[in-house]
C-alpha cells in the first residue's frame, strides 16, 4: 500500500510516497514554504502550495499510484473560508507578533490552563490569540468568516469539498477545546 503524506512545516513542504509494507518512503517531492509579506499581514502562499501538492500527487500517482492520503501540518494554524469555500483572510503566518498587540484584551477573555490544557503562548502561537486579533483588527473580512478549518483539515477541504474539523488539531494549543468536556 502506497501513502502519499503532505506535510506542510514552517519551513518546508513536501509530499512524500511512503510504501507501508516496507515502511520506506519510496519518492518525495520537496519545496520551501514562504510567507509572503504583502496584503493585510504576513501570510502563507497557499496557492503556491496547493499547485506543489497537485503537482506531487499527480506526478507520484502516475508514477507508482497512491492508496491514500494522509495530511499533517504545523500547528496553530487556520484557515477562515467564506460561504463559497474561499478564504475569507489570508492565513496568518503564527509567528507575526501582531496577536501581541491584543494579548491584555485576550487574556481576559481565554480560557484557564486547567480547561483546555493550553499555556499562553506569544505571538500567534495561541491560535484564539490569532482569531481575537483577526476579528477586531479586520471586522469587515472578519463578518464574511463562514468556516474555520484547522490546517491540515484545510488541505483535506481543498482535496475533498468537506469541510470538517479534527480534534486532534484542534488542542494543538489553540485555546478552543476543553479535552475534559470535549467541546469547544
Amino acid at each position: 500500500m502506497a501513502v502519499a503524506v503532505i506535510d506542510i512545516g514552517k519551513t518546508n513542504a513536501k509530499v512524500a510516497l511512503v510504501d507501508l509494507e516496507r515502511l520506506a518512503e519510496i519518492d518525495v517531492r520537496k519545496t520551501p514554504n514562504v510567507v509572503l509579506r504583502d496584503g493585510l499581514y504576513p501570510h502563507f502562499d497557499e496557492e503556491r502550495l496547493w499547485s506543489f501538492i497537485i503537482e506531487s500527487l499527480r506526478d507520484l500517482g502516475r508514477s507508482t499510484g497512491i492508496d491514500a492520503i494522509s495530511i499533517t501540518t504545523h500547528g496553530a494554524t487556520a484557515a477562515l473560508l467564506d460561504a463559497s469555500g474561499q478564504l475569507a483572510l489570508p492565513i496568518l503566518d503564527y509567528e507575526f507578533d501582531g496577536p501581541d498587540a491584543l494579548a491584555e484584551d485576550y487574556d481576559l477573555t481565554r480560557p484557564e490552563f486547567g480547561e483546555t490544557g493550553t499555556p499562553r503562548l506569544p505571538g500567534g502561537l495561541n491560535l484564539g490569540a490569532q482569531l481575537y486579533w483577526q476579528e477586531r483588527g479586520y471586522p469587515e473580512y472578519f463578518a464574511r468568516v463562514a468556516t474555520i478549518l484547522m490546517y491540515p483539515q484545510y488541505w483535506a477541504f481543498r482535496l475533498t469539498g468537506i469541510a470538517a474539523n479534527e480534534v486532534t488539531s484542534l488542542g494543538c494549543h489553540t485555546d478552543l477545546w476543553s479535552p475534559h468536556r470535549r467541546t469547544l
